[in-house]
């Protein structure tokens, strides 16, 4: 019976972080970690194939080694999935996220919205008050020319406001 290959034990290490992801954040932790594995198991590899070479050549037994590097030509792809895996996973919760942060980015301007109608009413009420003092100015400063001018006619200079 051929024993368990290595890349179902290392893949089980991060099958319990993987399945416990659910932000792009997370998903990229475990894709980093699957990488670091990917590049052991690729450098394992290179291992292996000179090993082959000594192999062929009488130093060890080719049947074992070329089981091994068939094992960890399976790794490599096994992670390789996985990490394509997490990376489509990593892909659409960076979308959620950015979906529920355009989410709170439209109540924030439907909420300054609001206030900025309220502000605006507020200075239309601010406008139509000066408006009206305005008006009042005018009123007194003709009031106060037609007086200057009863006073020039009174002969009364004196009493006059410039």
């Amino acid at each position: 019976m051929r024993k368990r290959p290595m890349a179902t034990l290392l893949l089980s290490a991060h099958t319990e972080a993987l399945h416990a992801a659910r932000t792009s954040g997370e998903f990229a932790a475990v894709i980093s970690a699957l990488d670091t594995d990917l590049n052991a198991a690729i450098v394992r590899k290179a291992d292996l194939v000179k090993a082959e070479d000594r192999a062929i050549f009488g130093d060890g037994n080719l049947a074992e080694v070329r089981a091994s590097i068939a094992d960890c030509n399976a790794e490599i792809e096994l992670i390789e999935k996985a990490i394509e895996g997490a990376a489509e996973r990593r892909a659409k919760a960076a979308q959620d996220e950015a979906a529920i942060d355009i989410e709170a980015l439209g109540k924030d301007a439907k909420a300054k919205a609001a206030d900025l109608s309220t502000r605006w009413k507020n200075v239309r009420g601010h406008i139509e008050a000066i408006r009206a003092e305005l008006f009042e100015c005018d009123a007194l400063r003709r009031s106060l020319i037609a007086t200057d001018g009863e006073f020039e006619k009174a002969k009364r200079p004196d009493l006059r406001i410039n």
